[in-house]
């Protein structure tokens, strides 16, 4: 009599489908420049004015991934607006995504938890927006004559880092199309997606980044914007504007009210409402972005201020009324010096306020200099002017740092996520960038390539703090004097020995504003 089969009936498990690797974005040339400007692949809301009709229209508040193949209609309707656009496919990578999606596949419109419910017949994603462009893996062209017109078209815009990003052409993929209809009729619920606050953050990030040479408050403070906890860490100052940059960061949120912070830090009823002030002017100029930024952004803090002066403490109401008079008499005809206006207030909050309607922008900040700031005065300015500005009115020049775009789209994508409470999770954020003098900073001592970096620093920008020490041996010297140069002969091979002046270097540091080849160049050595 034969053995019963053990195993009869039973059939190997069905394997899971494998999550798609990328997905690819079909627009046009000028979306995609908006976009790379901005950092964030987003919605059609984040464009203002300058967008021009594409896939992102269909389901606002949601990114269509198409897998593997774009449908025809896609692509045609993407240039449809204007002659002169250019279709575009963009290959986004997917491996740090998880979350709730929605897609379209063989049992239509589906809400799934990617990548672990993905079924295989998916052939578009429906991802809530935005998407940082630190994803972007290839820039797809139909031609080389689109790929050389988007080229050559952005050379002429100051913050598009086309550059940053593998090109190609790829004609097959506008080619052979999938017949799917597009766009389908039924999709998602439109969404609001938090763009404005995670593009002001991203202009916070990359702004204390570079005025994070400044000493130990800017290193902190730089620490803090890329990675904030949501609550406030000691600082190296108890009463530093910079304890109110994690909530804000975080979540947008403001920090304690002014007498619940005196006491908890034990700072002094001044400093905590300069703390207040500041980070309630930071709210105000965020929202007015959300708002379309109608009117100016002068205007916008005089009016904040005017309201905030009938609930002041009467100890510090009389120095707030003044600064307000004195940041209305700058939209006018000024009436004293750039020193003299820094005279007038003696609050990191009023010489940064100053300096908004002194200065013009981000960059124009960059390059100002003036030894009646401090510290804490040029942060504070720096963030003010970040939030205003944003990460997408930053020119390449101040941006292109080694790290830096990537690390701040990724974490504004994130906080525009997690302000819109969709709970995708983008995955682990790129490294923050680390300011040169939080490297420089081991007072314990430099080991060899910190100094051999410093040195190059020192010579580049012939810095006076860099001394010579020469282990002569025995023996007869020979001095001579030639043509207004000295010459000195001497016996065997000396050691030379150059030394670096740190304190002297960390002071020069903090003076200097680098340029983006200058620090690309010491950065190679450390």
């Amino acid at each position: 009599m034969a053995e019963p089969d053990l195993f009869a009936g039973i059939t190997a498990a069905t394997p899971a489908p494998a999550p798609p690797r990328s997905g690819l974005l079909v627009t046009n040339d000028l979306n995609l420049m908006y976009m790379l400007a901005a950092g964030l692949v987003m919605p059609p809301a984040g464009f203002g004015e300058k967008y021009y009709r594409d896939t992102l229209e269909c389901f606002p508040g949601w990114i269509p991934l198409f897998v593997d193949k774009a449908p025809a209609q896609a692509i045609a309707s993407s240039t449809r607006e204007a002659g002169h656009l250019k279709p575009v496919i963009i290959e986004i990578r997917l491996s740090g995504l998880s979350g709730r999606v929605t897609a379209m596949g063989q049992g239509g419109l589906r809400e799934f938890q990617f990548p672990n419910e993905i079924d295989g017949t998916e052939w578009v994603l429906l991802v809530p927006a935005p998407l940082p462009t630190s994803w972007i893996e290839s820039i797809l062209f139909r031609s080389p004559d689109d790929k050389r017109a988007c080229e050559r078209n952005v050379k002429d815009l100051a913050n598009v880092p086309l550059e940053d990003f593998k090109r190609t052409t790829r004609k097959a993929l506008f080619t052979k199309t999938s017949d799917t209809y597009w766009p389908p009729g039924k999709g998602p619920a439109e969404r609001a997606v938090a763009l404005e606050f995670s593009l002001a953050a991203g202009g916070v990030m990359a702004m204390l980044f570079l005025f994070g040479n400044l000493g130990d408050q800017a290193a902190l403070g730089c620490r803090r914007a890329f990675d904030p906890v949501g609550g406030s860490l000691p600082s190296v100052d108890e009463s530093s504007i910079l304890d109110g940059i994690e909530p804000w960061m975080h979540d947008g949120s403001e920090p304690l009210p002014a007498s619940a912070r005196a006491e908890t830090n034990r700072s002094s009823l001044q400093s905590a409402y300069q703390t207040e002030l500041f980070w309630g002017a930071v709210v105000r100029l965020a929202k007015w972005r959300e708002a379309g930024r109608v009117g100016s952004p002068e205007n916008v803090l005089i009016d904040y201020l005017d309201g905030t002066l009938a609930d002041l403490d009467p100890r510090v109401r009389a120095g707030v009324s003044k600064l307000r008079d004195t940041l209305e008499s700058l939209t006018g005809l000024v009436d004293a010096t750039v020193s003299k206006l820094f005279e007038r207030h003696d609050t990191h909050l009023a010489h940064a306020m100053t300096l908004f309607f002194l200065r013009r922008d981000c960059a124009d900040l960059y390059d100002y200099h003036s030894d009646r700031l401090g510290e804490m005065d040029w942060l504070a300015a720096a963030i003010l002017f970040g939030v205003r500005d944003g990460w997408l009115g930053l020119p390449l020049r101040l941006r292109g740092r080694q790290g830096l775009p990537a690390a701040v789209s990724h974490r504004m994508a994130q906080m525009a996520h997690r302000l819109s409470g969709t709970e995708l999770d983008l995955g682990t954020a790129p490294a923050r960038p680390i300011p040169l003098r939080e490297l420089f900073a081991d007072r314990a001592g430099w080991r060899a390539r910190e100094k051999s970096a410093a040195l190059e620093l020192a010579r580049l920008r012939r810095w006076d703090c860099v001394h010579t020490r020469i282990n002569l041996i025995p023996g007869e010297y020979k001095l001579t004097v030639r043509g207004g140069s000295a010459y000195l002969e001497l016996p065997g091979t000396p050691r030379i020995s150059p030394e670096i002046e740190r304190d002297r270097f960390l002071r020069l540091l903090a003076d200097t504003r680098l340029d983006c080849e200058t620090e690309t160049k010491v950065r190679r050595m450390l």
